[in-house]
């Protein structure tokens, strides 16, 4: 009997069961205040977090993912916020930023996206929900990168 491996889309959805929607609004302290020398976070919160996300990133180790949860800015909902990265470090640092289109549409419309980046790599978005079924965030898994699209090597 062969192994069957997980692809990307049934990766994401894992992550969505796993991924604590409920707790995830209360990551940051002071989510006002969050750039990349000042972001407080609640670490009970981001301990869980940041287990499960590397957890979901090692489902099938023939695919190197990488992921990253994203939280909505309250203030603006056409903003976000990379809480939590995996492996690697989001492309954004960790500062407020403006949602692309496909993070936008998941996030407002509940819905599983995919965005093909200029430089080969592939974004996979997965809405995070509480218990209520209420978007709180997104579970970005990128493909297409031995090292990971957004890790910074360092030559010794």
């Amino acid at each position: 009997m062969s192994e069957r491996k997980l692809d990307i889309a049934n990766i994401g959805r894992i992550g969505q069961i796993f991924i604590d929607g409920d707790i995830l609004p209360d990551i940051l302290m002071d989510p006002f205040t969050c750039d990349d020398d000042n972001t407080d976070y609640n670490i009970e919160v981001f301990n869980k977090l940041k287990i499960t996300l590397m957890k979901i990133e090692r489902l099938n180790p023939d695919i190197y993912l990488t992921g990253a949860i994203w939280s909505w800015y309250k203030a603006n909902k056409r903003m976000a916020t990379p809480v939590i990265a995996g492996r690697a470090q989001p492309s954004v640092g960790w500062v407020i930023s403006p949602c692309n289109d496909e993070l936008q549409r998941t996030l407002s419309e509940d819905v599983e996206t995919v965005r093909n980046w200029e430089d080969g790599k592939t974004s996979y978005y997965f809405p995070i929900r509480t218990s209520e079924c209420d978007v709180v965030g997104a579970l970005e898994l990128i493909a297409g990168s031995e090292y990971g699209p957004h890790e910074k090597r360092y030559n010794v």
